[in-house]
């Protein structure tokens, strides 16, 4: 990343850290979703730079080779600090063997076998949440290096399940350094593609809703944290201008059934919002352009998503089943 792309990014988490405290000391919270809408609605955006990826012909097809099948026979019992960090080192490649089959079922595997030490979570969760990782190339138009950030979310939400169900390695520092990357990625993440080409998966939102689903779950995240994850992705979710088609919707519709139904606070937040976000609708022209109708479109998706569920608090169910009108 370059300096300039550094303070961008650094403005835009200063931003956030500071409304996140106010929430905290209950300073803002019936305008919150208007000023979280400010700073969306005011973020950086640059010209395309060259994408650097990782060299594949560096020996980490023969490795994932061999580590899965360890893995597979259960012969695998632990792995060198330096072959994790390869195995990071090579999240951004667009090879879908590489990332996703290789790199993605190995974590899978190598958490639900303990292959990891805490030591080695720690590490990984700490090189995950570098803003060369989780920002690399964000400010610019769709680019490869979404693969990289991506599926750094994608394997931060492994980290914390296996947190929050077994390991407890993470620190409450740790735990609010991740709040801070995650709230600064959603801001700038604006590349909404699924499955990509020959390259495959990328889908940043729907890895997004699977670390927005492990943190409504912890124990350490204030209730202000989690209020406030939830106003931001639903303020980001209504700007985005390209189509969430690959399921995005029914992970995000998942994610806020998880954290209305914790606490009657996160049910009136979520309510206030959307009912807000209606009005807006209702006093808005009908679009003129494609960013506008996908838009409308993007609603629907995720409207359809909630309704098709059966685990919404009752008052929730009751406002998404008035407004049918909107999936036509």
């Amino acid at each position: 990343m370059m300096a300039d792309e550094l303070k961008q990014v650094d403005d835009v988490r200063i931003q956030l850290r500071n409304l996140r405290q106010q929430v905290q000391a209950g300073a803002v919270f019936q305008s919150l979703n208007t000023k979280i809408g400010a700073v969306l609605d005011n973020l950086p955006s640059n010209d395309e730079t060259p994408v650097s990826l990782p060299d594949d012909g560096d020996g980490i097809k023969d490795l994932l080779k061999l580590l899965n099948q360890q893995i597979r026979a259960t012969t695998l019992d632990k792995i060198t600090d330096d072959q994790l960090m390869q195995l990071l080192n090579h999240l951004g490649s667009p090879d879908v063997d590489v990332r996703d089959r290789g790199i993605y079922f190995f974590f899978n595997d190598a958490l639900q076998q303990h292959v990891l030490s805490d030591s080695q979570l720690r590490l990984a969760v700490n090189t995950l949440l570098q803003d060369r990782v989780l920002f690399n190339h964000i400010t610019e138009p769709e680019n490869t290096a979404i693969f990289g950030r991506s599926f750094a979310v994608m394997i931060l939400s492994l980290l914390a399940y296996a947190d929050r169900v077994d390991a407890h390695f993470l620190d409450a520092e740790t735990t609010m350094r991740l709040v801070d990357q995650l709230a600064t990625y959603i801001a700038l993440e604006n590349d909404t593609r699924g499955f990509v080409g020959t390259s495959g998966w990328a889908h940043a939102y729907t890895h997004i809703g699977n670390l927005l689903d492990e943190l409504a779950e912890s124990q350490v995240l204030t209730r202000a944290d989690k209020v406030f994850l939830m106003i931001e992705i639903l303020e980001k979710y209504r700007r985005l201008g390209t189509p969430l088609i690959f399921g995005e919707s029914r992970r995000l519709a998942a994610y806020l059934a998880t954290v209305v139904n914790l606490n009657d606070l996160y049910e009136q937040a979520f309510l206030q919002e959307w009912r807000q976000w209606r009005v807006r609708l209702s006093n808005t022209p009908q679009p003129e352009d494609e960013a506008g109708w996908t838009r409308l479109f993007n609603r629907s998706r995720l409207l359809s998503a909630m309704i098709l569920r059966e685990d919404y608090p009752e008052e929730v169910s009751n406002a998404i089943n008035a407004e049918v009108d909107f999936l036509s």
